[in-house]
């Protein structure tokens, strides 16, 4: 038998680091739990149990229910060969149960000893329950063979999957370039439960021309590739967010479908990997439920996030992986990226400027000139042929962050295939002119209010004042040329702006400043907080120390959890002349300064006085 006392025992001996991995691996409840036999019987309560069990895969389940039907400690080896003679594990390498026993034992599920390793009584009995609850019993964990692999795709249908996969890849990356803009602009609220916040969630669908549902597949994935993140409950993005959107098409792609294989379940590696060539949907979701027979529902909602970022990135097109989506899971984002760009359309670097101010882009655009275009001009619609407009407004930004008429005019010159059209002449020589016609400084220290807005155009002035979308900055006329607010300088400059006024903002001497409004968060993981189990560690290790003799106490609780569960133990006993004598003993109780019990080697029963007691240890 393998017991709770054995596992206590085993708790007692791992390092720390160790200790601590198996306990995030599984969380158990701290209170109560003061010492390791505390730990122990929390670890093997059923519930808990059942909580590790519900999300093994079938091979590990089997190993289980072998290593448990043999009753006491089993090689890797001789489990292999068990389950060779079963339907659902005949494949099953002694090295891939060797894997399978180390991670059981991780998880206190097994019990490792120099001859293999056995699953502790309490969770081998709750395998024996699992027909009872509707779940497969260890029969049917062994016998049921996994469903039939499907035919691979079709030519004609890997063909098909190539032309959508690239469109799907293409929008992709254009998608998360749009994200990150957006992001950049303005950050978006997550949710203390999880989630944006919904103002967040419409903003960001809207930016992105998509469906609201589609918004936080886009920002899983660019979160996955280290290039958004949450700082302060705020998505924004992150430092390697401006240099990946510089980058060619080609090349987002790649970093993008490298973070999504990097960030598969381990689980799922293999099995995506054995069906690049064959259709997912409903063969896989089958699949699945074979491999996962516990946890079903939960299996298919853990991979159905992954499978969906697949589709949207053009891992997948339709029923299966496409050339690309194959490689990637074979060869990894190399070769995928150079089977995908086979399919992009050719990037363009010139652009059609037309007389009602939009801008038509005939293909997709080198993202150097897309991201200059950006800084003057806004997105109406993203395609292969993209178009822009510009306004008023979209220049006057552009003049803000440090254009001027010439420099615009430079840049779309070099880049139009129809000249600059008088129209746009002129509404950048207006928008030039206009720059600067409401000002806004930090107020004086002492005056009422942090930020001035003037300006010697008093109607302009007075429509600012009665501008229902600035009612939040409270303006407040001082005169005829001046409005005071109480918020800073920065957030009335940026409100102003958002509005569309010819809005600049000054230092205290008078000089032009640009606002920096574009927040952006390391890449990496925050601070760590809290961990419990660490914590729970410590506190054990605290107690066991403080103990004023630990061996008396540790054998004390040793015997007691004998005494209690009937347990047959090796009491190691010395005698009068010095020898030290192991019985083979079943514990009845103990009182009066001595242990009782039945000698099971001997067939009798024998009282030992506990001061002659110096070891325990489980027959396992």
């Amino acid at each position: 038998m393998t017991t709770t006392l054995a596992l206590a025992a085993r708790l007692r001996a791992l390092p720390d680091d160790a200790l601590v991995a198996v306990l995030r691996a599984r969380p158990v409840r701290r209170a109560g739990v003061s010492d390791f036999f505390d730990l122990a019987e929390a670890l093997l309560d059923p519930e808990a149990v059942q909580r590790a069990l519900a999300p093994l895969d079938r091979l590990r389940l089997a190993v289980l229910t072998v290593a448990g039907r043999a009753g006491d400690a089993r090689s890797a080896e001789w489990i292999a060969a068990r389950l060779s003679e079963h339907a659902a594990t005949e494949g099953a390498t002694t090295d891939a149960v060797r894997a399978a026993v180390d991670g059981l034992a991780g998880l206190a599920l097994l019990q490792p000893a120099d001859d293999g390793a056995a699953p502790y009584d309490a969770v081998t009995g709750r395998l024996d329950t699992w027909p009872a609850l509707g779940l497969p019993g260890p029969a049917a964990l062994l016998d049921t063979a996994p469903p039939a692999a499907p035919a691979p795709l079709t030519a004609d249908e890997l063909a098909a999957a190539d032309r959508l996969a690239a469109e799907r890849a293409f929008e992709a990356v254009a998608a998360v370039s749009e994200l990150l803009a957006e992001l950049r602009r303005e950050g978006a609220r997550e949710l203390q439960k999880g989630g944006l916040a919904l103002p967040a969630a419409k903003r960001l669908a809207e930016a992105l021309a998509v469906d609201a549902a589609v918004v936080p597949v886009a920002l899983s994935v660019a979160a996955r590739a280290g290039l958004a993140a949450i700082a302060d409950g705020v998505w924004l993005p992150t430092d390697d967010a401006d240099s990946w959107q510089h980058a060619t098409t080609a090349a987002r792609w790649h970093d993008l479908a490298a973070a999504w294989l990097d960030g598969l379940p381990a689980d799922l590696v293999p099995l995506l990997a054995d069906r690049s060539h064959a259709p997912w949907g409903d063969a896989l979701r089958a699949h699945l439920a074979w491999l996962h027979p516990a946890s079903v529902a939960e299996t298919a909602e853990r991979a159905g996030a992954h499978l969906a970022e697949a589709e949207w990135l053009g891992v997948t097109a339709g029923r299966g992986p496409g050339s690309a989506g194959a490689a990637l899971l074979e060869s990894g984002p190399d070769a995928a990226t150079a089977a995908m760009v086979a399919h992009f359309p050719a990037e363009v670097s010139q652009v059609y400027l037309q007389h009602d101010l939009t801008v038509i882009s005939p293909g997709p655009l080198a993202p150097e000139v897309e991201a200059r275009l950006r800084t003057m001009a806004d997105l109406e619609s993203r395609a292969l042929a993209s178009t822009f407009r510009f306004s008023a407004a979209s220049i006057d930004r552009a003049v803000t962050a440090g254009e001027t008429a010439a420099s615009i005019h430079d840049f779309l010159a070099a880049v139009s295939l129809t000249g600059v059209p008088q129209p746009l002449d002129y509404l950048i020589a207006d928008a030039v002119e206009r720059h600067g016609r409401v000002r806004v400084r930090e107020a004086e220290p002492g005056a009422e209010g942090k930020a001035v807005v003037r300006s010697d155009d008093a109607t302009l002035l007075g429509t600012i004042a009665v501008d229902q979308s600035l009612s939040a900055l409270r303006l407040l006329r001082a005169d005829d040329t001046t409005l005071v607010s109480r918020f800073p300088r920065d957030v009335v400059f940026w409100a102003l702006s958002d509005a569309r006024y010819p809005v600049v903002a000054e230092d205290a001497s008078g000089a032009l400043v640009t606002p920096q409004r574009a927040r952006v968060t390391p890449r990496g993981p925050s601070a760590p907080s809290r961990d419990p189990a660490a914590e729970l560690v410590a506190r054990l290790r605290q107690a066991d120390a403080a103990e004023e003799d630990t061996g008396e106490q540790w054998l004390a609780r040793q015997l007691d959890q004998a005494v209690r569960a009937r347990q047959t133990v090796v009491v190691q006993v010395a005698m009068p002349d010095g020898r030290l004598v192991d019985y083979l003993l079943e514990p009845t109780g103990i009182g009066g300064g001595r242990l009782r019990g039945r000698d099971r080697a001997a067939d009798i029963e024998r009282t030992l006085p506990l001061s002659s007691v110096k070891g325990l240890r489980s027959v396992d």
